[in-house]
């Protein structure tokens, strides 16, 4: 006891005999531990520690239950103190009691379980996701896969919109398809759009010329005619179409490609009887469905041929109603749809469930008639 009096008494003095003191009771017990650093243990700074401190050496005879020493010499080289009291007065661990210790381990267990089973949840919802792309792939194959058959064995393309459409986008649908056909078919040389740039940029230089230009060879002169009236042609088409689609429905139009309308080389039919019509906010975009047009006809490939194509007329006749009062365009009362020839067929309608709750107005096709453009599209290549 004399040895422990003497650890209090030196605990107590000032900072310059701390150093004997340890040395004291390192010499009178082997089993105590050394005297830490003042990097490991900062009694200025932490006075909590060394009333642990106390609190320990005056405990180590009477208390059996005690920590060994190697333990407290690692607790307190650590800075910390992990022996248990008997006592009612709460041990201090770096100035936080035990109760508010443990409530925070507590907590911070807690904590840790919620983000292993939020991570437990994300690793079971990361299969399923998986599962679900790899589903929705399986089918959008299987679809494209369906619509290459069709195209080669029946020669025909369905397209199948979500929703309604306007008048105005089945025009859209018409001449980009028609704009597709003639380019595709060899008929242009380049796109509609790429020739109209280019005859643009040719009349802005012959403006911007002010000394006078020798005459283009013959060859050239003709090419450069040849070309404004392919676009002249394919312009006035264009408009009238736009017309009629303003007076009636159209729900049938025929590209007639080669020889006669009555026996074409080529035919294709682009079908719009089963779209369902609408306006405004009630109709789908027509840009959105313009590219899922064009997308399930690259899909089929339905107007690629690896074969050349001479240049051959192409005629546009219009299924209207006899009453629209169209005059541009000539009605055939006598006209069928030639059946001996190759026939095509883009077959675009409207999902029927997306039009459940809307009133059915299928117009009688009884009262519909063709209608012939009065020439024929005229192509050119260079």
């Amino acid at each position: 006891m004399a040895q422990h009096s003497d650890v209090l008494q030196l605990i107590t003095n000032s900072d310059e005999r701390e150093s004997p003191c340890v040395q004291r009771g390192d010499a009178g017990s082997a089993g105590r531990p050394s005297a830490p650093s003042g990097r490991d243990i900062r009694i200025a700074e932490e006075p909590s520690v060394g009333c642990s401190l106390l609190r320990l050496c005056g405990d180590f005879d009477d208390s059996r239950s005690r920590a060994p020493s190697a333990e407290v010499h690692e607790d307190v080289r650590t800075g910390s103190v992990g022996a248990r009291s008997e006592s009612k007065n709460a041990a201090v661990v770096k100035g936080v009691p035990v109760e508010e210790h443990r409530a925070r381990n507590t907590g911070d267990k807690e904590n840790s379980s919620e983000v292993v089973q939020d991570g437990a949840e994300e690793k079971m919802s990361g299969p399923d996701s998986c599962v679900t792309a790899s589903r929705n792939n399986t089918s959008l194959e299987e679809q494209d896969a369906e619509v290459v058959r069709k195209a080669r064995e029946e020669g025909r393309v369905d397209v199948v919109f979500p929703g309604a459409v306007t008048q105005d986008g089945c025009y859209r649908f018409v001449s980009e398809i028609l704009k597709c056909v003639l380019y595709q078919r060899q008929q242009l040389p380049m796109t509609y759009e790429q020739l109209v740039y280019s005859q643009r940029q040719q009349q802005a230089a012959a403006q911007e010329r002010e000394a006078p230009t020798p005459r283009p060879s013959q060859s050239a002169d003709m090419d450069q005619r040849k070309r404004r009236q392919t676009l002249q042609e394919l312009e006035e088409v264009l408009q009238q179409l736009e017309a009629l689609f303003s007076l009636s429905r159209v729900p049938r139009v025929l590209l007639s490609m080669g020889g006669s309308v009555v026996l074409p080389k080529e035919l294709y039919e682009i079908n719009m009887e089963a779209l369902a019509l609408a306006a405004g906010a009630q109709s789908l975009p027509t840009s959105s469905c313009l590219k899922q047009l064009f997308r399930t006809l690259f899909v089929a490939d339905l107007l690629s041929d690896t074969r050349p194509v001479r240049l051959m007329p192409t005629t546009v006749l219009a299924l209207a109603h006899r009453e629209c009062g169209v005059g541009w365009f000539r009605p055939k009362l006598q006209f069928r749809v030639p059946a001996r020839v190759k026939h095509q067929m883009i077959a675009l309608s409207t999902d029927p469930g997306a039009c459940e709750g809307r009133a059915a107005d299928e117009p009688d096709w009884q009262d519909y008639v063709w209608f012939q453009a009065p020439f024929a599209i005229k192509g050119y290549c260079i």
